[in-house]
């Protein structure tokens, strides 16, 4: 009755919860924190959305060339969502009207190309008549998935449109990558995942070779990990990429703990028992075992709900409740059920795998003292590793090298257009559009700033006020003071979005190339150093903030969070391991197993130059958990059974769970998206390592720490290589 239950409470999360949504929107990434998070807000209730894409259009025919940037830039304003777009229609309205008539095209550029050689245009290149290219600055609000969707529909559509009259389009920004990671997390439910389901079925179908066995172990975890949404979707918590892994994580770990109850399972069937029997032998064999694996891997896990940034603090609390919460109960109580309902196993006896496990332990532990030499200098290559970690820059490269929105990206970038910005807010006691002075010395000083290395271009009130002063009289200024209150007024609309608190703050934008956290903190000194120098002792505060300032920190916070909560993981599982084997030795004898796939794991990221990104940040604290998770399951075996027994038992089941979930996790390598792909081969990886650090390096370990079981083992001698045999039973020592 209680296992009907379980079923039936899972299948009403399954079927009856709401959905999660789906949000990669920046300021979900954004560490919760970091101090920086509430001068961004501030920014946003004063000065609106900050996040940019840009769109460039190249042809060879000027006059196609600007009606397809004005037809462009006339849809993209209309979309819900979009802030404010900036190009070379809104500047250059009059202009524009005479490029795009092809009888005036040719001579009009005589007439009023000098518009295009104000301060505006300089800075942002709308329009480069002489080099047939146009500009488009898209402003988002942010958390705008469908705006974002709706964007990159506007600009495919434009796009062929514009290849038809011999005009190139390309586009990049965040919000199209935030887009992108967006059907990224959807990829990794519609294909990654049912291709870890398939080909983890494929191999269980092979070893149990019944289809109802590999199904009555398949639909507990299933309807666990299917759960998972309905549990987000009740509590109102939406899924992204990182949320998303807990879905095969959850699968793997949960089905191979339910595979260990299924080959004791299938041993008590084949002593003689019938199924319910066996079913309840099966459960007082395992769950001592599995309880214990799980929780601790649970409390692993559990203790990613501290981080800063909320994907991963979901990620953590979630893992642990789908372990626990879901899990346990359902492998303890639904799959004996379905097992007993399973009819009897396959009459192939898993002699072989069980003989070549035992010989394999038995040579480490007759061998211990260079298995463990190796083991320890495999750790020595990890940790020499973890000093190399770095963590992944910009999220662009998330996306394939050959991805589309990464190739214009790149093409972009390389031809000088500043895809990445920072704010700057320069607050005063006063207005400061009421001091012309101040005013006129804030111009010189954001002027100056484009000189830094980084910097593309710099937008500011006093910028679109030159404008004003170029397109009136031809002169690069700020007008004069007594014509200063009536164009603000006139044009408020226009500069809104860089003034603020009653004229005493102003916004200035700085375009700037795509840099990392070291190059962004240099180059934030200098803007500061440069204020100090000009504008110090005048009453005038800097800010500085954005969103790719915090993107960047997020990255920065991924490598943070995976070496604190995988040194905070290994000591409470660690701590568990002594407290329940009630043996130092026995915990002792145990941290260099769990140790060499997060050592392996390391040493791939380091030394192989692999960044840290939000698909590898928790393999670490991943491949813990599983070593830690198979640890438990041999060392209690062992301390009941011996080596030997665990070797044929236990083990057994260890090895061929792992390749089940080797094979599992290589299945959703080819995904295109990177972090996917990443997760999936270096999971790959520390299952193998976790499978030989458990079944090689641990009984080795046990033999250098005299650890003995709980009672010795009795096995009954074997043929020799001679054909003799003795037939007498022998008391033998694993240790």
């Amino acid at each position: 009755m209680a296992g009907l239950a379980i079923g039936v409470l899972l299948l009403c999360l399954v079927t009856l919860a709401p959905a999660p949504r789906v949000d990669n929107a920046s300021t979900t990434w954004f560490p919760g924190e970091d101090v920086r998070l509430e001068v961004f807000h501030g920014f946003q209730q004063e000065f609106g959305a900050d996040a940019a894409l840009v769109v460039e259009l190249e042809g060879s025919d000027l006059t196609r060339l600007v009606i397809r940037a004005g037809l462009l830039e006339e849809e993209l304003a209309q979309i819900p969502g979009v802030a404010r777009v900036v190009g070379p229609k809104s500047a250059f309205a009059t202009e524009l009207q005479i490029l795009a008539d092809p009888e005036l095209a040719k001579d009009g550029l005589r007439f009023v190309g000098w518009a295009f050689k104000g301060p505006l245009n300089r800075s942002l290149k709308l329009l480069e008549p002489e080099l047939r290219k146009a500009r488009i600055v898209v402003l988002v609000d942010p958390g705008q998935a469908t705006t974002q969707a709706r964007l990159l529909e506007c600009i495919d559509e434009h796009r062929e449109a514009a290849g038809l009259v011999g005009v190139h389009l390309r586009a990049a920004g965040q919000p199209l990558v935030n887009l992108e990671l967006d059907r990224a997390a959807e990829l990794v439910e519609r294909e990654s995942m049912p291709w870890l389901v398939v080909a983890c079925a494929t191999l269980l179908l092979v070893l149990t070779r019944s289809l109802r066995r590999t199904l009555a172990l398949l639909a507990p975890v299933g309807l666990c990990v299917l759960a998972l949404d309905g549990v987000l979707g009740l509590s109102g918590v939406t899924t992204n990429l990182i949320v998303a892994i807990t879905k095969p994580l959850a699968f793997v770990i949960l089905l191979a703990s339910g595979y260990h109850v299924l080959v004791s399972y299938d041993d008590e069937r084949r002593s003689g028992l019938d199924g319910w029997e066996a079913a309840r032998g099966a459960v007082r064999d395992k769950a001592p075992a599995l309880c214990l694996a799980l929780f601790t891997t649970a409390i692993g896990f559990g203790t990613l709900a501290t981080s800063s940034v909320r994907p991963i603090q979901t990620f953590g609390w979630l893992s642990a409740l789908a372990l626990v919460g879901l899990g346990l109960p359902a492998l303890l109580l639904l799959l004996p059920l379905l097992l007993a309902l399973s009819g009897p196993p396959s009459s192939v006896q898993p002699s072989r795998v069980g003989e070549f496990v035992a010989r394999l332990t038995a040579w480490s532990a007759r061998h211990w003292l260079p298995v463990c030499l190796l083991g320890a200098a495999l750790v020595a290559g990890g940790a020499l590793g973890a000093t190399r970690l770095r963590a992944q820059p910009h999220a662009i490269r998330y996306l394939a090298p050959d991805h589309p929105l990464r190739v214009q990206h790149q093409e972009l970038e390389a031809s000088g257009v500043p895809l990445a910005q920072i704010e700057l807010v320069v607050r005063g006691p006063e207005p400061l559009v009421e001091d012309a002075d101040l005013l006129a010395r804030i111009d010189t000083w954001s002027r100056g700033l484009a000189e830094l290395p980084g910097v593309r271009a710099q937008v500011s009130l006093t910028l679109l006020l030159r404008e004003v002063g170029y397109r009136t009289a031809r002169v690069d200024s700020i007008p004069a003071a007594f014509l200063l209150e009536e164009i603000l007024e006139r044009r408020r609309a226009d500069f809104s979005p860089y003034l603020a608190d009653g004229g005493r703050a102003l916004r200035i934008s700085l375009a700037i190339d795509t840099l990392d956290t070291e190059q962004l903190d240099r180059l934030r000194a200098g803007v500061e150093a440069s204020f100090e120098d000009q504008l110090g002792g005048s009453g005038l505060e800097l800010a500085t903030t954005g969103s790719y300032d915090l993107l960047l920190r997020t990255q920065d916070s991924l490598l943070q969070t995976m070496q604190s909560s995988l040194l905070l993981t290994a000591l409470l599982m660690q701590s568990v391991l002594l407290v329940f084997l009630r043996s130092v030795r026995i915990g002792l004898a145990s941290l260099l197993p769990n140790a060499l796939p997060v050592a392996l794991l390391l040493a791939i990221l380091g030394l192989g130059g692999v960044p840290v990104d939000v698909g590898t940040a928790m393999t670490a604290a991943i491949a813990l958990g599983i070593a830690v998770d198979d640890t438990l399951h041999f060392l209690w075996a062992w301390r009941k059974q011996g080596l030997d027994g665990a070797a044929r038992g236990t083990a057994r089941a260890i090895l061929l769970s792992s390749l089940v979930i080797t094979a599992g996790f290589l299945a959703i390598s080819p995904s295109p998206f990177l972090p996917t792909r990443n997760f999936g081969l270096l999971c790959a990886a520390a299952m193998l390592g976790a499978l030989v650090g458990d079944l090689v390096l641990l009984p080795a370990c046990l033999r250098a720490f005299g650890c003995r079981p709980a009672r010795r083992e009795v096995v009954q001698e074997r043929p020799s290589a001679s054909g003799l045999s003795s037939g007498l039973g022998r008391s033998v020592d694993p240790g």
